[in-house]
């Protein structure tokens, strides 16, 4: 989990949330049930295509590449059922991947200290070990990583499956035998790379660089 950014609110938002929301908290006080257009408009193609520019196409709990590999769910921050006038709140819209999003579900993130990534940074909660994440002693570190379960085995087995990747470029900047400009090349484009928040596992990434850099050769960083 990384520290995010609010994009520029959608059009379709700027014009249309307030009117939206008072459609369909009407359709609720009236003892009635909003119909599906009413209730999922927050699912705008242009509102999608923000969320995804601003969390990179990853889910912005755990940093999966959901768009990689599955639609990737408009998350409320706080959830939709426990208020319903947050539906359609610019700054309450993220991306979220299927599994966290269920994790998350309707719980309230300010009663359950769960991070909210738009307004505290996580790496002041959350640590990364090789492929482990671990909560630094924080109440909100602790939560976050227990209830949306960011130590699941899927992304420990997909976290570890890419440090042995990285592993072997550090292999390829030690080599005495290899120029040393390939090896400066090597290692200045992995760091850009990895470390850029658009990377899959960012903050994993971030965490190995530094690691490396005790270990990398002197002639490589200078």
């Amino acid at each position: 989990m990384i520290l995010l950014h609010k994009g520029e609110e959608p059009k379709i938002l700027e014009d249309n949330a307030a009117g939206w929301t008072e459609e369909l908290v009407a359709a609720y006080q009236g003892g009635g049930k909003p119909t599906d257009a009413q209730s999922t408009r927050y699912r705008h193609p242009d509102v999608k295509d923000a969320v995804i520019a601003e969390t990179h196409g990853k889910c912005a709990y755990c940093e999966t590449k959901v768009i990689h590999s599955q639609p990737g769910d408009i998350e409320h921050i706080f959830p939709k059922s426990l208020d319903r006038t947050k539906t359609f709140e610019w700054s309450n819209l993220t991306l979220a991947c299927r599994t966290c999003n269920a994790n998350k579900s309707n719980k309230d993130p300010l009663a359950e200290n769960i991070i909210d990534p738009y307004i505290t940074d996580p790496t002041d909660h959350l640590v990364f070990l090789g492929p482990l994440i671990a909560s630094s002693g924080t109440v909100a570190g602790t939560n976050t990583k227990t209830i949306l379960e960011l130590h699941r085995t899927a992304l420990t087995e997909d976290r570890q499956n890419l440090i042995q990747k990285h592993l072997l470029v550090y292999e390829q900047v030690s080599r005495p035998d290899l120029p040393l400009v390939v090896r400066k090349a090597i290692y200045e484009e992995f760091v850009a790379r990895e470390t850029a928040n658009s990377a899959e596992y960012s903050a994993m990434n971030k965490a190995m660089v530094a690691t490396m850099l005790t270990h990398v050769p002197a002639d490589v960083l200078a």
